[in-house]
């Protein structure tokens, strides 16, 4: 876990860096991690995910099928790599799901498109349309597709730390030093992992929004979001050297331009947000809007944020009317160019 007293020693030390921009950068990060740290949210959990749902592909094609469909490189799930962070994207490149994608526990021989068998998560209340959706694609492709929710319980360890003692599971493939996914068989007794009390959904979801990690059709409401605005490619989400897929043309255009002007940015707020209204905007003093408020658990969550816009005090509304201030700041995962470029903007 993050030590307090050591990061507090690591920072004085850093004050005597003459490297000015180097020190600013360094320093922008241990702030972050004393926040993380002072917020309490080093203490190793585990949380069962009821509100995600699993899917099952096997078959000759199925990496085939997939690459055509998602925004990730489907052909890298294979040896070491387990599993991947994804999207699909409808027509006009607008998200329509988030996809974590699993190497199968008993898939004989990974990597080989005729057995490679995999699972998709996704949001549990979109699952049933998803299922549609990739079947009316199907075709004539020699791909067997079925739900699998009896099958497995999905379970999140949430670490926020290094996991070299954490043996179960995958490292969470959006942001690793977050925690774990663990897919585990409903027929065996209930999970138990030393040294990790089983918490609620809804504190892995308060803990999710502090380290700023979209998931779920609250916070990727279908296609109504960009995915690099989501920070797709910040999770290592999408390949931009493989072939063509649904969505794609307006992603990778988007992309080579190099400018993303607004990103989905976690929110702390000075209350509970449980009265604030998805979509509502968050707003300077001055009443310019900076960006969009998307959802939140207990005093955290995300909103999508026009960066350069973010000066001074902002707010959002409650449903009674009422401005509830808000602050936002990249989260430590973010490059540190995003970073650096964040405090320029501010004249830091």
């Amino acid at each position: 876990m993050f030590c307090q007293k050591a990061l507090a020693k690591i920072s004085r030390s850093l004050t005597r860096c003459k490297t000015r921009p180097v020190l600013g950068s360094l320093q922008g990060v241990l702030r972050t991690l004393w926040q993380v740290t002072r917020a309490g949210s080093t203490q190793d959990t585990l949380h069962e995910l009821k509100s995600r749902g699993l899917v099952e592909l096997d078959g000759r094609d199925t990496v085939e099928f997939l690459q055509g469909l998602v925004t990730s490189d489907v052909t890298a799930l294979q040896g070491d790599v387990t599993a991947q962070y994804s999207m699909m994207l409808n027509v006009q490149g607008r998200v329509l799901y988030d996809l974590l994608l699993y190497l199968h526990p008993d898939s004989a021989v990974p990597g080989q498109t005729d057995q490679t068998r995999l699972l998709l998560e996704c949001d549990r209340t979109v699952q049933d349309e998803m299922l549609k959706l990739i079947r009316r694609y199907k075709i004539r492709k020699k791909v067997n597709i079925r739900s699998v929710d009896e099958e497995w319980r999905l379970f999140a360890a949430v670490t926020d730390t290094d996991q070299s003692e954490v043996t179960v599971g995958v490292a969470d493939p959006r942001v690793p030093i977050f925690g774990r996914r663990i897919l585990h068989p409903a027929d065996k007794p209930d999970l138990e992992v030393e040294g990790m009390p089983l918490e609620s959904e809804e504190e892995y979801h308060r803990r999710r929004y502090m380290w700023g990690i979209p998931e779920g059709v609250l916070d990727l409401p279908p296609g109504n979001c960009f995915p690099l605005e989501s920070n797709l490619v910040f999770h290592q989400g999408v390949s931009f050297q493989k072939g063509c897929y649904i969505g794609q043309e307006l992603t990778a255009r988007t992309h080579h331009t190099g400018v993303t002007r607004k990103r989905l940015m976690p929110l702390v707020l000075d209350r509970d947000g449980a009265s604030i209204e998805t979509g509502t905007n968050i707003t300077r003093d001055d009443g310019k809007n900076v960006g969009k408020f998307r959802n939140s658990a207990g005093k955290y969550g995300l909103g999508l944020i026009r960066m350069a816009d973010v000066k001074g005090q902002i707010s959002v509304a409650n449903k009674s009317g009422e401005a509830v201030p808000v602050t936002t700041n990249p989260p430590l995962w973010w490059p540190q160019d995003v970073q650096i470029q964040w405090k320029t903007d501010r004249g830091k």
